[in-house]
């Protein structure tokens, strides 16, 4: 069985896409102040200061989506090789998750969800969720762990949904 290794955190905004979104941050937080300033202290009646909500809430979300863009979140990976699966990825608090083939004991593969429920000898079990991660990669390594457990001689369920 050949490697599978994907750097989960090489991918990111280009600074130019960072730029624009910290100025649409900032224009949007800009407004809010101005639709304030009108009606607070310059005393304009026919706007009302409940309108300075929609600007100030609009740049909260750019400034929390641009933050995420600028933080560099190192160490983010999968991999699948002949002896374990091993996964860091999240995030907030990103953890490292390793599971060797030889403690799993079932797989079981949604159709219609992008996860992979893992179940081991001992009687538990873990979900990969997969969904964050784009379509191509996520189908990719859904294949390879189904491959990898055909090869490695594990019970393999299809099923249409995984139960929440």
């Amino acid at each position: 069985m050949e490697k599978l290794y994907y750097n989960l955190s090489e991918e990111e905004f280009t600074k130019s896409r960072k730029v624009l979104l910290w100025i649409f941050a900032a224009l949007f937080f800009f407004a809010g102040i101005y639709v304030l300033v009108n009606s607070l202290i310059l005393g304009y009646k026919n706007i009302p200061p409940i309108l300075s909500v929609a600007p100030f809430g609009i740049s909260l979300f750019v400034s929390a989506v641009a933050f995420f863009a600028t933080v560099k979140r190192k160490d983010l990976f999968f991999l699948i090789d002949d002896v374990r699966i091993e996964f860091r990825y999240g995030l907030f608090k990103p953890k490292k998750h390793s599971f060797l083939w030889n403690d799993i004991k079932e797989l079981t593969m949604p159709h219609k969800q992008r996860k992979a429920k893992l179940l081991f000898n001992d009687g538990s079990f873990f979900i990969i969720d997969l969904t964050w991660l784009q379509r191509k990669k996520s189908s990719i390594i859904r294949k390879h762990i189904y491959h990898a457990a055909r090869e490695k001689n594990l019970t393999v369920k299809k099923v249409l949904t995984l139960p929440v």
